[in-house]
């Protein structure tokens, strides 16, 4: 009776290491279930993110049945200190479920701006998505913290308070900082243009997109051959036509003038007789003719033509000019110039 009164006074200690030994093991179970079917089927599956999802919580969960098991083998022995390890569980477990979403919100921020950016020909996910990342973590990080002084009851309403007017301080400091980051959001995510689109700013100003960053985009003038750098901020509020928007198709005007007393007919036949010969000129649709205007010294129309590439248009432009001037002086189709008549009178 003796021996099975004194072992019955270990029953509580055999119940809680059997506590502890189950839980190693199906700890050891939930590892083996993801790593053997769970990642093969992120493997094979076509839904973003679940890889990463289940990469990140398997080290996490693990650890947490640990703290699970070791924390009913303790209750079992009645730790004396057990509300004291109860407290260090949940700090356990905030740093765990911190850490958890610290991982996987990035990745799935990686994953996301990469597909992102494979649609949109932009590189959000080489721009953005790192600055983005990092804002997340620090604020993932600030939560977290605050998290673990709240279980620890320690007032956070005056850090809250601080990083508010931190805050606010910072953001009227880089306000023009802010703006161009917001405005280059805007574009890489709105994406107006992409990257080697033709682009004009204005009336005249033509440029080809080269890099859209946080603070600002580098266009080409095509004219100079210079590298120019405008602040997102204001490339946003400015008039933008993009010339390889709907297509890379392009309508081309070209205006000519023939002198009056011209055969309006031959001039027409002989203008559709150089577009038909033109490279790179489309016949649908159909090159047209349009007689403007009469002016001081001439006969005013406009070639229409199209096409098929927009960074072809100025090559265009000067063969089918070039062939207007050999035409018209072969057909004796007479290109006017201005000529005044002074009349002088004579002295009585």
């Amino acid at each position: 009776m003796v021996e099975i009164a004194m072992i019955w006074d270990y029953v509580e200690y055999i119940e809680a290491l059997a506590i502890l030994l189950l839980t190693i093991v199906g700890a050891r179970v939930v590892m083996r279930f993801f790593e053997k079917y769970l990642e093969e089927f992120a493997a094979r599956t076509k839904i973003k993110g679940v890889d990463v999802l289940i990469k990140t919580i398997k080290v996490p969960l693990y650890i947490l049945i640990l703290l699970i098991g070791i924390h009913l083998a303790l209750s079992i022995v009645k730790f004396p200190f057990l509300a004291q390890t109860g407290l260090v569980f949940r700090i356990i477990g905030s740093i765990l479920g911190t850490w958890v979403i610290y991982n996987i919100v990035p990745a799935l921020m990686q994953e996301y701006g990469h597909s992102i950016a494979k649609r949109t020909n932009t590189n959000v996910d080489q721009v953005v998505i790192p600055v983005l990342e990092r804002i997340v973590k620090l604020f993932l990080l600030i939560v977290g913290i605050l998290l673990i002084l709240n279980i620890l009851k320690i007032n956070i309403t005056p850090m809250l308070a601080g990083l508010g007017v931190a805050g606010l301080a910072i953001a009227l400091a880089l306000q023009d900082t802010l703006s161009n980051m917001f405005s280059g959001f805007y574009m890489m995510l709105d994406h107006p243009f992409k990257l080697g689109d033709r682009i004009m700013l204005g009336a005249d100003e033509l440029y080809e997109v080269r890099d859209v960053g946080m603070r600002s985009t580098r266009l080409y003038d095509i004219v100079y051959h210079t590298m120019v750098t405008i602040p997102n901020s204001e490339l946003s509020k400015m008039k933008l036509t993009n010339l390889v928007e709907p297509d890379r198709r392009l309508k081309v005007r070209i205006p000519i003038g023939v002198a009056y007393g011209s055969d309006m007919a031959k001039v027409r036949r002989v203008l559709l007789e150089i577009t038909k010969e033109a490279p790179d000129v489309l016949d649908d649709p159909a090159p047209k003719i349009i007689f403007t205007e009469f002016d001081d010294f001439s006969l005013n129309l406009i070639l229409v033509v199209w096409i098929e590439d927009v960074t072809k248009k100025m090559d265009i432009i000067d063969h089918i000019n070039s062939r207007i001037k050999e035409r018209f002086e072969k057909e004796n189709i007479e290109i006017p110039f201005p000529i005044r008549t002074l009349y002088m009178g004579r002295k009585k």
